[in-house]
């Protein structure tokens, strides 16, 4: 009887100490927060005091302060937050490198042009069919590069006194010059010059060689050179 009495007594006084202890704890209280340094970037684990290591962990506060059912979880919301590896920083993202603008297309290269010779008859300043078609190339040409000009040698073989070749070389030549300008160039772009018998592209000692000085030579200057 006495031993059951004694343990009736000690039941009775846990029930106490726990009803005191209980009325003197209050679990959701989050008054220590606003002292608690809370910082949600974690901070290196330096070992603290004599501690002259560096340890691998890291500890978060929390950003927030927090409660839960009978306080079972203390450590992960009440305090600190231990990791025992930290957080590989994220590396930064590189600023995007702009693309350059593509760059412009070469300017074609437009090189100096040679032509064939307009030819003409003994004595004769009239444009043939052959010569036409060589002068037909020839405007081609100006009317596709606008800023060339051009320089229309007239020449002669060796018959004749060196007065009346010089005009008639200059005959040949604006023969040639009025028959661009009709096919449109300009009159501007066009000079028509005489050289005479005085620079033969052959010697003139035969009718072959001769029929290759009566000729007009059509001299290009390109734009820019």
């Amino acid at each position: 009887m006495r031993k059951v009495l004694l343990c009736a007594l000690g039941i009775a006084i846990l029930a106490m100490a726990g009803s005191a202890y209980g009325q003197g704890k209050v679990w959701d209280d989050l008054s220590w927060w606003g002292l608690s340094g809370a910082t949600p970037a974690p901070v290196k684990d330096s070992g603290g005091g004599a501690c002259a290591c560096v340890r691998n962990g890291c500890w978060w506060w929390p950003t927030e302060p927090a409660s839960n059912a009978n306080d079972q979880e203390l450590w992960g919301n009440r305090g600190v937050v231990y990791n025992i590896t930290c957080p590989v920083a994220a590396a930064p993202v590189p600023a995007p490198v702009p693309t350059p603008p593509p760059a412009p297309a070469p300017t074609p290269v437009h090189t100096k042009p040679t032509f064939n010779n307009v030819l003409f008859d003994f004595d004769k300043s009239v444009l043939k069919p052959e010569g036409r078609a060589v002068t037909d190339e020839v405007v081609a040409s100006m009317k596709a590069h606008a800023g060339d000009t051009l320089v229309l040698e007239g020449h002669t073989d060796n018959i004749g006194s060196d007065a009346y070749n010089q005009a008639l070389g200059l005959r040949r030549a604006d023969a040639v010059k009025r028959y661009m300008i009709e096919q449109g160039i300009a009159p501007a772009r066009i000079e028509a010059k005489s050289f005479g018998e005085s620079q033969p592209a052959v010697p003139n000692d035969s009718p072959g060689n001769r029929s290759l000085n009566r000729r007009v030579v059509f001299n290009i200057s390109i734009k820019g050179s």
